[in-house]
């Protein structure tokens, strides 16, 4: 019973780590480094793939860092600059909302992520929004490009998991 009480409280504190009051009252959670809450609807960041939360990629030396965790730090850091304001343009399989975001000082979160290494331009069928920020990114050997990783969705096909999420 201690167990499952002790559980609880870390998933708790967890959630608390990851929410955040925007100045309307909105609640918003950021899940990990291309989906977030808001008020309890769901959103995916339009044109990138973060690697998965608990993905590990390997630095230059070949040491592993949690990337998958850093991405979601990193999206969490861009949302509580404030002023967020996503504008959909489609549901996911998994019915989130599809979205390109902004914050404040930032004109496309997803462009910075792709920017600063913490994830990859996601194109679909076609090139993709972010060919130039991944391009960037893989020259200054930023975030997974400083050393080796498995794309996000060569990860999830190799730990399926049971949930959307």
């Amino acid at each position: 019973m201690l167990l499952v009480a002790g559980l609880l409280f870390i998933g708790y504190l967890d959630q608390q780590l990851r929410e955040i009051r925007a100045s309307d009252g909105s609640r918003i959670i950021v899940r990990d480094g291309d989906s977030l809450a808001i008020d309890g609807k769901d959103f995916r960041l339009s044109g990138i793939d973060a690697p998965e939360l608990h993905q590990s990629c390997q630095d230059a030396g070949g040491v592993p860092w949690r990337c998958g965790e850093q991405a979601r730090k990193a999206l969490r850091a861009l949302v509580a600059r404030g002023e967020l304001a996503c504008s959909p343009s489609a549901r996911d399989r998994f019915g989130r909302v599809v979205a390109t975001c902004r914050a404040k000082g930032v004109d496309d979160i997803g462009e910075v992520m792709v920017r600063d290494g913490l994830a990859v331009n996601f194109g679909g069928r076609g090139e993709g929004d972010y060919v130039a920020a991944e391009h960037a990114a893989r020259r200054d050997r930023r975030g997974i490009w400083q050393g080796e990783f498995i794309p996000p969705a060569d990860w999830r096909r190799e730990h399926p998991r049971s949930d959307a999420f």
